[in-house]
């Protein structure tokens, strides 16, 4: 159990930090306009997230220490919809109720559309 534990860790540590790398080089590209990093981010992370469900369970190419230090650990971290939310309700807070519900809904309609299409993507 504390091996399986660090093994999360390790990748949600990884995982993190480039989030943060990722969305903080967007967010400078473009501040104020769409919380476009975190969006980019978690789109990201859904299409990953389809890809390795779609390998770990083609024929258990990923083992369960792998699945664990990449779908657990890495995805986790990097994926940010505790930050979604939090952007999405600054963006009501500053009165921008569209530009909040086109952000909540991209987020999700999106996401899912990219997870779905990295499952797809491994099964030939």
């Amino acid at each position: 159990m504390i091996k399986n534990a660090l093994i999360v860790a390790l990748g949600g540590a990884v995982g993190s930090a480039l989030r943060y790398i990722i969305q903080n080089t967007i967010h400078s590209k473009y501040p104020n306009l769409f919380p476009y990093g975190t969006f980019a981010v978690n789109i990201v992370g859904c299409l990953l997230i389809g890809l390795l469900m779609g390998w770990a369970t083609q024929e258990k190419l990923l083992s369960p220490q792998i699945n664990l230090l990449l779908i657990a650990g890495f995805c986790g971290g990097f994926t940010t919809f505790s930050t979604f939310a939090y952007e999405g309700n600054t963006l009501l807070l500053e009165s921008k109720p569209l530009q909040a519900l086109l952000y909540i809904a991209a987020s999700v309609v999106v996401g899912m559309i990219a997870a779905y299409l990295g499952y797809k993507l491994t099964k030939g």
